[in-house]
């Protein structure tokens, strides 16, 4: 598939994912992320800051309305319910679901094999995500798993070594797969939601402030994974009325996956989305893609059944939003594929947005 962007654009670009992808910042410890870019963006914006909550907030200063760019920081997590006194950790995923169990697919993969990092006290404890496996299983597994059948193995010799380690009831733990690339093709964790912030990073590097037509805000939110939390507090403060939310989307192009369900694909462009669980603003939504045709770029649609992002949340803090995606394989699992060429694009997109005047149109 031919290329539309430099290759070093790529190159930067992929070293921006490897880092943020690569980063531990499961809920609640999103920090982590955003004091790294509140480092990198201090130097390029006219304000940065934190708020009470953790959510960082840059500001760059414009001519035209208030616009927030957003992405979460957070990534999908586990978390440590009970330690077994020969040093296993019991895990959970909380959720309002009482009926809520580990799925083999399903709203997030189900881990066993893959390599697990705890979140201590002190330092990250490495472990893997194990449950009664090969001659050890029996007839009797056959059937859906429960939580109690899901455990880590830290590799300890018992519930004081666990405890040694500074791991404790309350860790999270997060599933640890590196970033790797083959082509244009980037697979590994936390692409949900690190590519956002890494477009936003390269955002601020290339940047035209003379062209720019709107009063630009960068967020980067908390605990999105848990509900859209740190979305819900940041409109208060900046009163934005525009948002465009920065996610992955969904991609389809793999078998099994009939395209009357989801017909977009890696490679295809930027991903709009329209309505999944909420939706969007229609003309803003409208004017991302007419600026994706004035300029010949490439641009996919899509509407969801079983997604929703902090722009939904960002439609109740009093912002008309729009939701923007990179078309993502196996979202909520420790291997998020994205394309770099679609990731470029989206970047490209959202620069020429933000030199064209926008009128909403109500």
């Amino acid at each position: 598939m031919p290329s539309i962007v430099p290759a070093t654009s790529k190159e930067t670009m992929m070293e921006r994912l490897k880092i943020l992808c690569e980063m531990v910042a499961p809920a609640g410890y999103e920090r982590r992320v955003n004091r790294w870019l509140l480092s990198r963006w201090e130097d390029k914006v006219d304000q940065v800051w934190l708020t009470p909550v953790g959510n960082l907030v840059a500001h760059v200063e414009g001519p035209g309305p208030k616009l927030m760019l957003c992405a979460h920081a957070d990534e999908i997590s586990f978390v440590v319910r009970g330690i077994s006194k020969d040093g296993f950790l019991w895990i959970t995923m909380p959720s309002r679901n009482f009926r809520d169990r580990p799925y083999t697919r399903g709203p997030v993969m189900l881990p066993i094999g893959q390599e697990a990092l705890v979140v201590g006290q002190a330092r990250d404890v490495r472990g893997v995500f194990a449950a009664a496996l090969g001659h050890l299983a029996t007839p009797q597994d056959e059937r859906p798993l429960t939580w109690d059948d899901l455990f880590v193995d830290v590799w300890a010799e018992g519930r004081d070594e666990v405890r040694e380690l500074g791991v404790d009831i309350g860790a999270p733990i997060i599933w640890n797969s590196p970033i790797r690339r083959k082509g244009d093709f980037v697979t590994g964790k936390a692409m949900d939601d690190r590519v956002g912030l890494a477009i936003m990073d390269v955002l601020l590097d290339e940047l035209n402030r003379t062209e720019l037509k709107f009063d630009l805000y960068l967020t980067s939110t908390i605990l999105e994974e848990q509900g859209l939390i740190g979305a819900a507090s940041i409109n208060r403060e900046l009163h934005c009325s525009y948002a465009i939310a920065l996610d992955v989307g969904l991609s389809g192009d793999i078998p099994t996956v009939s395209d009357k369900d989801v017909s977009t694909r890696l490679g295809g462009g930027p991903l709009l989305v329209h309505r999944d669980l909420y939706t969007y603003d229609v003309p803003l939504t409208r004017a991302l893609g007419m600026a994706a045709q004035t300029h010949g770029m490439p641009l996919q649609n899509g509407v969801f059944r079983y997604y929703g992002s902090d722009g939904g949340e960002l439609i109740r803090g009093g912002a008309a939003s729009a939701l923007l995606t990179v078309p993502t394989r196996y979202t909520h699992s420790p291997i998020e594929t994205v394309h770099l060429d679609d990731v470029m694009q989206t970047l490209q997109l959202l620069k020429l947005f933000l030199e064209t005047e926008f009128v909403h149109g109500g």
